[in-house]
């Protein structure tokens, strides 16, 4: 189909709140002539509630700020579904992705003599919706303070483990390291999410060391729980959807890469995209290293997505680690809304 074809037009109050900058789109159509999408794009701020809170316990006194976010947004109808992109912009350095999942669920009537579907769920009266995943896959081409837009850039993998009970420095049993292991090349770099290991996955930049902890600078990507494709490796889904059979792949760069699929996935057989790049195994630390996450929502319908879905969220984290030398919300202003009141009384801050 293609995303960005099916971009629709976005409704200010609604789609969009707040204070409010759109921007249109312009595609091409099958004869190559411009169309364009009015308002495809929606950018704006928000609140996110508490970002830090702390009393001192001897004095009573009390700090705390809130957290603001960039919104840049927008949604694509693909038959059924809707599917709502917002990247977020965070005043501490973290950038994530929300894809909100939305729209009607693909049904279909039971097969004579099927009273209860094996691998759906009745959402009404002889109508059965089917069980199915929705697989994302984000090319993620970090710079980190480095001048050459990423080139020395090194990959690791940091896991959560226990100290074994007769370690001398577990006395007590609750000792616990985060073990740290360089993803060198794109083999290695074939990884799985591990909830259980606390598993995230850094990009450091060797060349610039962070001046508080002596460690090279970085972000880490941090993912969802989420299981990979379920389909067979050699079904059609399975050999397509080849992206999605890990979570992480990281390749070096090269600008003829773009796709994790290939450049024609309807058309083809098989995956062209990264099954073919990382066919042959090779270095990536130092490489300018991409990182290709895979993700998205294995839906188990209910009979409240139906007649139409409330949203299901996935996405991922990119958030820093070590790039900044403290907090670097710490000098926020102490703002107070002029709206808030209690109830029946004026606003806070009002003159009156």
């Amino acid at each position: 189909y293609g995303l960005g074809y099916c971009t629709t037009s976005l409704s200010l109050g609604c789609d969009c709140l707040g204070h409010i900058r759109y921007f249109d789109a312009l595609f091409s159509n099958a004869a190559g002539e411009p169309v364009s999408v009015p308002k495809a794009v929606c950018m704006h701020e928000e609140d996110t509630g508490l970002l830090y809170k702390h009393v001192d316990y001897r004095t009573g006194h009390s700090e705390s700020r809130r957290q603001r976010r960039l919104v840049i947004s927008h949604i694509s109808t693909v038959v059924n579904y809707e599917y709502a992109f917002y990247w977020y912009l965070y005043q501490d350095g973290t950038i994530s992705l929300d894809i909100k999942l939305t729209g009607e669920l693909s049904t279909n009537m039971l097969s004579p003599g099927e009273t209860k579907p094996e691998f759906g769920v009745l959402v009404g009266p002889g109508v059965n919706a089917q069980h199915h995943q929705h697989m994302f896959c984000a090319r993620i081409d970090p710079a980190v303070d480095d001048d050459a837009g990423g080139a020395s850039l090194v990959v690791t993998e940091v896991n959560v483990e226990q100290l074994p009970a007769d370690d001398a420095r577990n006395a007590s049993g609750n000792a616990f390291v985060a073990v740290e292991t360089e993803l060198g090349s794109m083999h290695a770099a074939a990884r799985e999410i591990a909830p259980e290991k606390g598993r995230i996955w850094k990009v450091k930049n060797p060349s610039k060391v962070n001046a508080t902890s002596g460690d090279p600078v970085a972000y880490k990507l941090v993912p969802m729980a989420h299981p990979p494709l379920l389909a067979q490796p050699d079904s059609v889904i399975g050999k397509k959807g080849y992206f999605a059979s890990k979570q992480l792949w990281v390749t070096p760069h090269d600008d003829t890469q773009r796709f994790p699929s290939g450049d024609y996935v309807l058309g083809a057989k098989d995956c062209a995209g990264l099954k073919v790049y990382t066919k042959d195994d090779a270095p990536v630390s130092g490489k300018d290293p991409v990182m290709w996450y895979s993700f998205g929502v294995t839906h188990i319908v209910r009979p409240e997505d139906f007649p139409i879905m409330n949203v299901e969220v996935c996405g991922f984290q990119l958030k820093p680690a070590g790039f900044f030398e403290k907090n670097p919300c710490i000098d926020l202003p102490d703002e107070k809304n002029a709206a808030s009141k209690l109830d029946g009384q004026e606003p806070c801050c009002s003159s009156k």
